[in-house]
């Protein structure tokens, strides 16, 4: 819609102007009349106008002033004149002050009106779409020299680079070298993972430019540092500002703004340019220990004392846990847990991958657990949305761990009393052999149940009723059971694998894996051919 304003001291005429013409049917929206300019310039302040249809006559501010003054603050909106026969030179005058066309009163016909409008009209719509374009263009060429910047600055961070290559990009981005001693400062957007499931952000891309808005602000403001974006709700900043006033506000901007939480680790003083991977690693390592202290802290590099693996040792075996899961003894397990999970509160502290390996391998016993009863780990319910290997790999606290850890128990156990007194029926068990024999194939519950003679809410609510899970949840279960065994072979790609278990969509297949694991395919494969 193009927005038309029309000033006019004749209240006929303005009401002959909004009647002789079918508005909207031709693409304009009347905003507002005026009875003169300075009612008409009040309207442009509050509505933005595209067209104004003014008279040259008017008391006060008249259509030559108002003209000259629309021109200056409104620069895109067009003036057509409405003019009587004696107003020739005031006309001019008016084209010349920027006026795009005129038209005289009395002879005016509405079509011949409406024909004017419409070429003003056209001519505002080419003129957005060019400016559009343009602006799309130039948007462009600076989001790539961003995003090209931002990547090398990366590397830096994160490779080691030759002083040369430091130096190199330094310059090309025109980025002034900073007075030692500095420092690198990593912030990491607490509980990430929740923030994007919540969906307030629309998109993970959104979230990060809007976080990256309001650190680049507190940047300005102290005049001081780089700022890069890493991943996952992680960026790092590269500034000699060495107070801490400035790391609160930037905690403090994003809680007030965002209402998120930013956790913040920086290095020690760094001399040299050529200690900057050195430097990030610094950062990243403390930033890491809020496993130990918790969310939203800052924490120094050189504030973490970290024990040796030889220095620390599990205050348990496996075979005290077999032992307490054989009995069923729920509240031993639970106090086990809190008296290995008092130990790590404690110290000696080990890195946290470190210790998220203990507690990966401790869910690795209470899977071995379940192998009596041919049970399977993964057919125990997730715990707030949880599988416990994603869980361990990507719950950012110790409390948190085992907070969650002591929930998950309730589940297990329950898993483990249905398993040791249950008897499925044929039809059940039928359902579950066609699964884990056809696992690969397309398995549409509506079919399953055709095959038992079932209807589908029927056979639904009895598988749930019988194993504990739903249909598609076993289904998925038992096609992760056989990505996990294909991905320790190192010949096949994930899209391979992918498709030998029943999935046409590689990423699809990815985010349940990641899912129920709390690692990509890849990164899985990774974690085991390392352990072997």
């Amino acid at each position: 819609m193009i927005n038309v304003l029309i000033a006019d001291d004749e209240i006929l005429v303005r009401i002959g102007l909004k009647t002789i013409i079918p508005w909207e049917e031709n693409g304009f929206r009347l905003v507002g009349e005026a009875s003169d300019g300075n009612e008409a310039l009040a309207v442009m302040e509050r509505t933005p106008c595209d067209i104004v249809l003014t008279d040259i006559r008017m008391p006060g501010c008249d259509g030559l002033e108002l003209i000259e003054r629309i021109k200056e603050k409104y620069p895109a909106a067009k003036c057509l004149i409405l003019s009587s026969h004696n107003d020739f030179e005031y006309v001019q005058k008016a084209l010349r002050l920027g006026a795009v066309d005129y038209i005289l009163k009395l002879a005016m016909e509405p079509e011949e009106l409406l024909a004017k409008l419409i070429r003003l009209k056209e001519e505002i719509e080419a003129q957005r779409v060019s400016a559009s374009a343009a602006t799309r263009l130039e948007m462009q060429a600076h989001l790539y020299g961003k995003e090209v910047k931002e990547k090398r600055m990366r590397d830096l961070l994160t490779k080691q680079c030759t002083p040369g290559e430091i130096r190199a990009t330094f310059e090309e981005f025109h980025i002034p070298p900073f007075t030692p001693p500095y420092r690198i400062v990593n912030l990491q957007l607490d509980a990430y993972e929740e923030v994007l499931e919540e969906n307030n952000f629309q998109s993970e891309k959104l979230l990060s430019y809007t976080v990256a808005n309001i650190l680049t602000e507190i940047l300005r403001k102290y005049d001081e540092g780089e700022l890069v974006e890493i991943e996952g709700g992680r960026f790092a900043v590269i500034t000699d500002y060495m107070e801490a006033d400035m790391l609160l506000e930037m905690q403090e901007a994003v809680r007030t703004f965002l209402k998120l939480s930013v956790s913040v680790g920086y290095s020690d003083s760094l001399m040299s340019t050529d200690e900057l991977h050195t430097g990030y690693l610094q950062a990243k390592t403390a930033l890491e220990h809020r496993f130990y202290r918790g969310m939203g802290g800052i924490i120094a590099f050189d504030s973490l004392h970290y024990a040796s693996p030889l220095e620390t040792h599990v205050p348990w075996t496996q075979a005290q846990w077999i032992q307490l899961i054989e009995k069923q003894d729920e509240a031993g397990v639970l106090a086990l847990l809190d008296r290995w999970t008092d130990s790590l509160r404690e110290g000696p502290f080990r890195s946290p991958d470190m210790l998220r390996e203990e507690w990966v391998e401790l869910v690795h016993i209470f899977g071995h657990g379940l192998r009596p009863l041919k049970g399977d780990l993964y057919a125990v319910p997730p715990y707030r949305n949880r599988y416990p290997l994603h869980a361990v790999r990507q719950i950012e606290t110790l409390e948190e761990l085992y907070t969650w850890f002591c929930g998950w128990i309730g589940g297990y156990f329950q898993y483990y009393k249905t398993l040791a007194t249950q008897q499925w029926r044929p039809e059940i068990a039928a359902v579950v052999r066609r699964i884990r024999e056809h696992y690969n194939e397309p398995l549409k519950v509506s079919e399953l149940a055709k095959e038992i003679g079932f209807t589908e809410n029927y056979l639904s609510v009895l598988f749930k009723r019988e194993t504990g899970e739903t249909i598609m949840d076993f289904i998925t279960r038992i096609r992760m059971d056989k990505a996990r065994e294909l991905l320790k072979n190192q010949h096949y790609k994930v899209y391979e694998i992918a498709e030998k278990v029943g999935y046409t969509d590689t990423n699809y297949f990815s985010k349940l894996f990641k899912k129920v694991e709390g690692i990509h395919p890849l990164e899985y494969r990774k974690t085991v051919l390392g352990r072997k």
